[in-house]
């Protein structure tokens, strides 16, 4: 992922290229698409931004579009959540969001959408040097303009960074009670009923938006909820945590992601082959300790249908529609 200053380093801002020549040479490089423009006078390398992840591609065009931000804009709902680096399970906007006072006569552009605030801007951080929303607002915002599951995985990731301490001197109590205080003051806005549903289902042990965007599907199905992160003894004796498990069927399950087998940040200095041996071994020594043990991945977290059979194979009900 980006660092911060390597986004800005990649950036070039026709404000600041200040020889004739150098902004010819600037033009021409637009002109021949060698390079992009991410926002009115901010471009980057073609080459550089075909590098990118599409998180960080996002991200890069926050911090472009913030570089020229109105001193009345804050930046808001998708384009917050990734400055707090919350997931999107879905695709990225391609504008950029951002929150002005309702009496402002600034208009949305074709990279800025700008939204008229119907209350107080709440609490104003900063990130990368820009004006954001709080975190809880953030994602309140989300939560209200956003499906239910969507939804579900930014509020779930937002309360497990803070119990894992990505935020100093923030606790789970005290984001779910700006929360609260956040929705009390959204009241019975455009949102507020939606909202509340995903504040109100959030959960700080879901762990990867893979496995919010699961146990939203569940819900939606009408699927009994599982415990999450649900606690096995293995024949070896060694406890392992499920990412799912329904004690009274006997069943567990595992989201499996392609970026278990493959990200850094999960395989722990292994190698992919190792991993998906280590998986299978844990598998091993679960499965003599339960009735059923299932997994699925991305396509089967995103539909009900196959969400569906995956749940019922398990020996688990599943009564919604």
């Amino acid at each position: 992922m980006f660092l911060p200053e390597e986004m800005r380093q990649s950036l070039t801002l026709i404000s600041e290229v200040v020889d004739r020549g150098e902004r010819a040479v600037t033009y021409r490089a637009l002109a021949s698409g060698s390079m992009r423009r991410l926002h009115p006078g901010v471009h980057i390398a073609a080459s550089r931004l075909k590098e990118l992840s599409q998180d960080d591609r996002y991200l890069l065009r926050v911090v472009a579009v913030g570089s020229r931000l109105h001193r009345l804009d804050v930046l808001s709902h998708w384009s917050a959540a990734a400055l707090w680096g919350l997931p999107s399970v879905d695709s990225w906007p391609a504008a950029v969001h951002s929150t002005v006072p309702a009496a402002s006569m600034l208009a949305s552009t074709r990279s800025l959408r700008r939204h008229r605030a119907r209350r107080g801007p709440g609490a104003l951080r900063e990130r990368l040097g820009l004006p954001v929303t709080s975190l809880a607002r953030t994602v309140v915002d989300v939560a209200a303009t956003s499906p239910f599951p969507a939804g579900v995985a930014l509020a779930d990731a937002a309360l497990f960074a803070v119990a894992h301490g990505a935020h100093a001197g923030q606790t789970v109590t005290s984001l779910r009670a700006e929360l609260e205080d956040e929705l009390e003051e959204l009241a019975t806005g455009p949102g507020s009923a939606r909202a509340r549903r995903v504040i109100g289902f959030a959960d700080e042990r879901a762990d990867r938006p893979g496995e919010s965007l699961s146990r939203a599907t569940m819900h939606l199905l009408g699927a009994p909820a599982p415990e999450l992160q649900f606690a096995v003894v293995g024949v070896s004796g060694q406890t392992w945590h499920t990412d799912f498990g329904w004690p009274e069927f006997g069943a567990v399950a595992e989201f499996d992601g392609r970026a278990k087998y493959s990200d850094a940040r999960y395989l722990a200095g292994r190698t992919p082959a190792q991993a998906v041996y280590d998986e299978k071994l844990r598998e091993d020594d679960i499965r003599p300790r339960v009735r059923a043990f299932g997994r699925w991945d991305w396509r089967t977290s995103r539909s009900r249908d196959l969400m569906r059979s995956a749940i019922m194979r398990l020996g688990v009900p599943c009564d919604g529609s």
